[in-house]
């Protein structure tokens, strides 16, 4: 590659950050000690009101390579769109700001897309919670190294990336920043609101032809778990049907929708977060009246698409398998109640429910 100081650089990592000072410095740190040093990382702070803008410019000022941008009040899916307007690089790297990287992370991406002329390249992952200093509900993501010969391959094949979590969300990835310009992507909706990472990533890999797989778990995100829970909010709800959507809408794009294994995944992932929606209207810190509670349980259940996925699913859970019939029913009575003691069961031990932008 040219030697000029002005040349693009091969890979701007963009970093939403927001209230993030116990976590950010040893993201932009991983960051700094990857072993591909042509890089660029752009930060957007979104209104932090803690030290994290302080973290920031004291690392900016011994690394030319990283810039700090201030977005008071756009949202973390704003921050994103912004720092992705701002980037400069032949592929994009998206980093949470709780996450960091093995060094060799972004080696290991660039070298995968270039040998096989790939527009996405994907690492695995690990996540975890930390409530009360103790890491809790961890999972791995990850799969051998591959590369779909074929589109066809790819499509046939996107199952099992997301039922393993790899196509959710945009972190461990690297993109063509060309590809998302011209396809017009963005986080953030005309309102400002978070368009969810989902949509982000159909929408990339809707007519994506060349993917691969590194083979390797090399990003790692950590989220702190406040003490008090939190709630279901309605959001989680309308969130859950807007990916449901995206997703039945980018398989009926790819012709599968009547492929029997990829609507079994789709259908049974949209079931269960669907009775965790249910049961999340019941929690204490929902802020709904019992009125409300009844209205939202029956417009859950009494849709099509609802008793459609209780139809075909195959839930693990016990509660999941008693909300089932109800559901199957349209029986917004008695799935309320299952609903109830499901909650009520939880209680004592009740966890949060999972961030839905990567629920399916």
């Amino acid at each position: 590659m040219p030697g000029s100081v002005h040349r693009e650089p091969v890979v701007s990592v963009v970093v939403a950050t927001c209230d993030n000072t116990a976590t950010i410095r040893r993201a932009l740190e991983s960051i700094q000690n990857q072993t591909l040093r042509d890089h660029e990382t752009i930060v957007v702070d979104d209104g932090s009101t803690d030290g994290t803008p302080s973290v920031i410019d004291t690392i900016a000022e011994r690394d030319l390579s990283i810039s700090l941008v201030q977005a008071d009040g756009c949202g973390l899916a704003g921050a994103l769109d912004l720092g992705v307007s701002r980037a400069r690089g032949h592929y994009l790297v998206f980093f949470d700001a709780g996450g960091w990287a093995n060094p060799d992370m972004l080696a290991d991406l660039v070298s995968l897309a270039e040998e096989s002329s790939l527009e996405l390249a994907i690492a695995g992952f690990s996540a975890s919670v930390l409530r009360d200093g103790r890491r809790q509900d961890s999972l791995e993501a990850g799969q051998p190294l591959h590369v779909f010969p074929t589109q066809h391959d790819f499509r046939a094949g996107a199952w099992q990336l997301f039922e393993g979590n790899l196509l959710s969300s945009p972190c461990a990835k690297l993109f063509l920043r060309s590809r998302v310009q011209q396809l017009g992507l963005s986080f953030a909706d005309g309102d400002g609101d978070c368009n969810d990472a989902l949509s982000f990533m159909a929408g990339y890999v809707r007519d994506v032809e060349r993917v691969g797989l590194t083979g390797h778990i090399n990003y790692h995100v950590e989220g702190r778990s406040p003490q008090r829970l939190p709630g279901f909010s309605v959001r989680d709800y309308r969130a859950l049907e807007r990916q449901y959507g995206t997703l039945v809408g980018l398989y009926h794009h790819w012709g599968l929708d009547g492929d029997p294994t990829s609507m079994g995944l789709i259908q049974n992932r949209y079931f269960e977060c669907l009775v965790d929606c249910v049961t999340g209207v019941f929690s204490d810190r929902s802020g709904l009246s019992a009125e409300e509670r009844r209205q939202l349980v029956g417009e859950m259940v009494s849709s099509d698409r609802a008793r459609l996925a209780a139809d075909v699913a195959r839930p693990r859970g016990v509660g999941a398998k008693a909300m089932q019939g109800p559901i199957r029913s349209g029986n917004a009575g008695l799935a309320y109640t299952e609903g109830f003691l499901a909650s009520f069961m939880r209680r004592g031990g009740e966890r949060g429910l999972g961030p839905f932008c990567t629920s399916l």
